[in-house]
């Protein structure tokens, strides 16, 4: 049983790791209210059996590898269905910008279509190096994206390097660089 202090420090905590886990969750998964739903099943999990850990120094790497694995399980298993009928978007569109009232139309149609580009780009990596990416984009060092795959240290690199690579030869049209140069 969880004293008040431990659920008052572990709702602290949660609070704070939602919005980061959610993001990256969103970023794995095409769907974002599965990957709500996968991030809640995560941390439920974790919360449930904090007891044998130590969250404020190690949840967050435990929470982001069960997102990665639950995800990564998830979509190698599901094939992807689509409709040829469907006369809606399945997704709710670009996430909003900071203040769009100080944006032309034009402006806002153009971060819109460049927010897709890349959207559409992230989505063709493969699995690991999408999650690797996603995972640095974040701010964590080689290390805890390796922990966070479970893969070593060395790999996590080479994840990363080679899905910034295959980014920056999707985006090369976007970003005015001819393919196949670094940028």
């Amino acid at each position: 049983m969880l004293s008040d202090d431990q659920r008052k420090r572990y709702e602290v905590w949660a609070l704070a790791v939602i919005p980061r886990a959610v993001a990256y969750a969103r970023s794995v998964v095409a769907d974002p209210s599965r990957a709500d739903d996968l991030v809640q099943e995560c941390l439920y999990r974790l919360l449930r059996r904090a007891d044998d850990y130590d969250l404020e120094r190690d949840g967050v790497k435990l929470l982001f590898t069960a997102i990665t694995n639950l995800c990564i399980n998830q979509s190698s298993r599901e094939k992807a269905l689509i409709s040829l009928d469907s006369t809606t978007d399945p997704e709710e569109g670009p996430a909003p910008i900071a203040d769009p009232s100080a944006l032309r139309p034009d402006q806002i149609a153009q971060h819109r279509e460049t927010e897709e580009v890349v959207r559409n780009a992230i989505q063709q990596l493969p699995p690991l190096q999408r999650a690797a990416v996603e995972l640095r984009a974040l701010g964590m060092s080689k290390e805890e994206i390796a922990t966070a795959l479970g893969v070593s240290a060395t790999n996590a690199g080479v994840l990363v390097f080679r899905g910034r690579k295959a980014l920056a030869i999707l985006l090369a049209p976007l970003l005015g660089n001819p393919p196949g140069k670094s940028v």
